[in-house]
């Protein structure tokens, strides 16, 4: 071994034993010591349908995600414009980039959302949805990439982790969950159950669970935010996707 390499090796392990020795939590933030409340392995859900809308919003503040509850559907539109405007305003100056963060969204096909009318209610306001078919071309990846806020429904979520599910397909890209900065999540009351096996044993009784894994070319589970930490263990938001993650819930029933 050279040395160079030595006094790296020597250099690495050193680092490693102040580490070790030093009796604080592994992982802080900035402003001080974060503690987040991580699920245990095994979960569950109990209630009625209101009560696992507000357990599944309270799992995912848990796990640096946030939430709300809007009572009617009709609602919906407008929080969802209400959210793109604060981020917006608060990442990018207005006057600037207007192109690339106020004027699209990187979005599910509009009849793969959960509620009707939101392209044209974002239209009017000036904001349209991009809806990426195909990303093998330069010019689509490049729109695609610009977008600040991605929109999507979710096929199941879960009262229990504050989890969600998203199948791609056609019209459901996952493209619009994991390149922008923030992951805008529609969430219907009655796609919430208390636990993933709840949701499987759902789509066995009613015969779709054959089909929705022959229709999703990827599943993915979904925990809040993305999170990393590197060697100093600094826990890091948004490194590998979304740093933002909110969820809008509603009562279609």
């Amino acid at each position: 071994m050279t040395s160079s390499g030595a006094d790296s090796r020597t250099e690495i392990l050193a680092r490693l034993r102040r580490v070790l020795e030093d009796s604080r939590p592994l992982f802080r933030g900035e402003s001080g010591i974060l503690e987040p409340d991580i699920p245990t392995p095994v979960t569950s859900g109990d209630g009625d349908r209101l009560a696992l809308a507000e357990l599944f919003g309270a799992k995912l503040t848990a796990v640096a995600g946030s939430y709300e509850i809007v009572e009617h559907t009709a609602e919906v539109p407008a929080r969802i414009l209400q959210r793109i405007e604060e981020w917006t305003s608060v990442d990018h100056d207005p006057a600037a980039e207007r192109d690339a963060t106020l004027t699209q969204v990187l979005s599910w096909a509009p009849d793969e959302l959960p509620v009707a009318g939101i392209d044209r209610y974002l239209d009017d306001a000036g904001i349209s949805l991009v809806v990426p078919d195909d990303l093998h071309d330069e010019s689509s990846r490049e729109r695609a990439a610009s977008s600040a806020v991605g929109l999507t429904g979710v096929d199941a979520a879960f009262a229990g982790t504050g989890s969600v599910v998203l199948g791609a397909a056609p019209g459901k890209s996952r493209a619009a969950s994991l390149l922008p900065l923030h992951h805008l999540m529609l969430v219907p009351v009655r796609a919430i159950y208390p636990t993933l096996e709840a949701w499987l044993q759902a789509l066995r009784r009613d015969g779709r669970l054959e089909e929705y894994l022959r229709q999703s070319a990827q599943i993915v589970f979904v925990t809040g935010p993305s999170k990393s930490a590197d060697i100093e263990l600094n826990l890091t938001l948004g490194v590998h996707g979304p740093r933002v993650v909110h969820a809008i819930v509603f009562d279609d029933s």
